[in-house]
């Protein structure tokens, strides 16, 4: 799953070519950023009478992006949110579960967290919804 996310903020358009993203850590230096699992939270969950299993689940983390000191990060920010909104819109976010047309995916709560000297630290909640199905077999396991 980290690897997914990983993958798909790389993916932005306005993350500059060179720039890291590391997972569990950042190493401080502008432009570069770090993805902090906050884990899968079970939101809902079902059983039909055959004992098939549907869970919907919510998975989140936190990308923190070290910026220059600058407004232009406020402005990334911003624009990083919008971008995601529009990848999940348009069926081009990373999927998580066994039914990707109903998953989302959503950048919430960005925020300055930190203001340093060698550039502020910005973060972000990259949330995903999504559907694990879980069907028995033959023999009624799962």
């Amino acid at each position: 799953m980290l690897e997914k996310m990983k993958s798909f903020v790389l993916s932005y358009p306005g993350w500059e070519a060179g720039k890291l993203l590391f997972i569990d850590h950042t190493n401080g230096l502008s432009g570069s950023g770090g993805l902090f699992p906050e884990g899968v939270t079970e939101v809902a969950f079902r059983e039909d009478i055959l004992g098939n299993r549907e869970g919907d689940m919510r998975f989140t983390v936190a990308l923190y992006r070290c910026g220059a000191e600058e407004e232009g990060d406020a402005k990334w920010l911003l624009d990083f949110q919008n971008w995601v909104s529009a990848q999940s819109a348009l069926g081009k976010a990373p999927s998580f579960g066994d039914v990707p047309q109903k998953e989302r995916l959503y950048a919430e709560k960005g925020r300055l967290s930190k203001r340093r000297d060698a550039g502020n630290l910005y973060s972000v909640l990259l949330t995903a919804e999504f559907t694990k199905i879980y069907e028995v077999n033959e023999n009624g396991e799962n």
